[in-house]
């Protein structure tokens, strides 16, 4: 019986190696579908891992409106909620109490 040769082991794809590929290509300048080509990677695989981070990364992003407060102004309560547990909600607002009165009334 003839002797084989062990298998060549294969190159770990895990995130590890797809993240250094994506900021390589970055830096690169090329396309994705250039860089894919000169490195001979599968685009779509590559591709996944992108997206992948891109769609983890924005789960944590939450859009919020800032409102510049000036300290020249006092706040004037317009409207104080007492609440079943407790707690009482004043409104400073009058647009908030307008959609307040309109939604209870």
């Amino acid at each position: 019986m003839e002797a084989r040769n062990p298998p060549q082991s294969k190159q770990v794809e895990n995130e590890t190696f797809w993240r250094q590929h994506y900021e390589s290509q970055k830096s690169s300048g090329l396309s994705r579908t250039t860089y894919c080509r000169q490195y001979d990677l599968n685009y779509d695989r590559f591709g996944y891992w992108i997206s992948k981070w891109n769609h983890s990364h924005s789960d944590k992003l939450v859009s919020v409106k800032l409102k510049a407060v000036t300290a020249a102004t006092p706040e004037t309560t317009l409207c104080t909620l007492n609440l079943k547990n407790g707690y009482s909600l004043r409104i400073h607002d009058t647009q908030a109490l307008v959609v307040i009165l309109e939604r209870y009334s």
